[in-house]
């Protein structure tokens, strides 16, 4: 066969692969429509994008200075992670929303008011007259998954459990969960005492908001909590806290410091109020930082 002859077989077999509709595109029918609320970028860029059916997409979330990730809205795997997949069928949509660092969220569940024993969360007696002071906690899923420690939907689930509650949770991103409103007394700081005064003794939830960081503490403060086979799981990346918590933890205490008169001393730890029963925020939490 001459060379004449092979390149008219293959204009030949180009034209019929034109009047039959073929391409190389025709593979890729399947769309991704990426979009974003708030200041931020994406992993596909927001935009629409072309996959062949039933891809599984992996997406990734990056907020802007002064912004945290939220949640993503659509199909996706896991919608508080900032790094999940969506599966693209033949047209698929997801939207990364980001919030300016600070904002308070509503905990995935909404606010408790009521506890799986029939218990209310009652009105602190005072009202919010009576919150003069904050105390600072630590918490995890370490025990029950000690390789993943930190989802924010098992925290409702674990204050149920140990029969607990705390105003707020500040996830390892720096997102500000609110699970109790200021005004309630939940249930956080539990038996102890503090400054020799006698109204606080046992007594600190009526007059302290509790603040949850989710953290993982030293394994001299984890093994008497959790043991030392599930201590020995936790992946060390997963210990102390992250930059985005305490520049979270600043503004959220900043904003209640204005908004209820509380003096700086009166921002404590949980061990400081329960020293033989409590190990929390612990040795690698950074005081200064505050």
């Amino acid at each position: 066969m001459d060379v004449t002859t092979r390149w008219i077989m293959l204009l030949v077999i180009m034209l019929a692969a034109g009047l039959s509709g073929c391409s190389m595109t025709d593979d890729y029918k399947a769309t991704l429509e990426v979009s974003v609320m708030g200041e931020g970028t994406t992993t596909p860029a927001k935009g629409t994008s072309h996959f062949v059916p039933d891809t599984l997409v992996e997406l990734q979330a990056s907020p802007a200075a002064g912004w945290v990730f939220s949640h993503w809205q659509g199909e996706v795997a896991d919608p508080k992670s900032p790094h999940t997949s969506i599966v693209v069928g033949e047209q698929a949509a997801a939207t990364a929303v980001f919030v300016p660092r600070g904002t308070i969220l509503e905990a995935p569940g909404g606010l408790i008011y009521s506890r799986t024993d029939g218990s209310q969360v009652t009105a602190r007696p005072g009202g919010t007259k009576d919150i003069e002071y904050i105390m600072v906690h630590a918490m995890s899923d370490a025990a029950a998954n000690p390789a993943d420690p930190y989802r924010i939907d098992r925290i409702r689930t674990i204050f149920h459990d140990y029969a607990v509650e705390s105003h707020y949770v500040i996830d390892r991103l720096g997102r500000i969960y609110q699970f109790v409103e200021d005004g309630l007394v939940a249930r956080h700081a539990g038996r102890g005492a503090w400054g020799e005064d006698p109204r606080l003794t046992d007594n600190m939830n009526r007059y302290a908001v509790g603040i949850e960081l989710l953290g993982i503490g030293t394994d001299a403060e984890m093994i008497p909590v959790i043991g030392a086979d599930s201590n020995s799981a936790i992946n060390p990346s997963d210990r102390g806290y992250t930059e985005e918590q305490y520049n979270a933890l600043r503004q959220l205490i900043g904003l209640l410091q204005e908004r209820y008169s509380i003096p700086r001393e009166n921002i404590i730890g949980h061990r400081d109020y329960a020293p033989t029963r409590k190990w929390d925020p612990g040795v690698l939490f950074d005081w200064s930082r505050l």
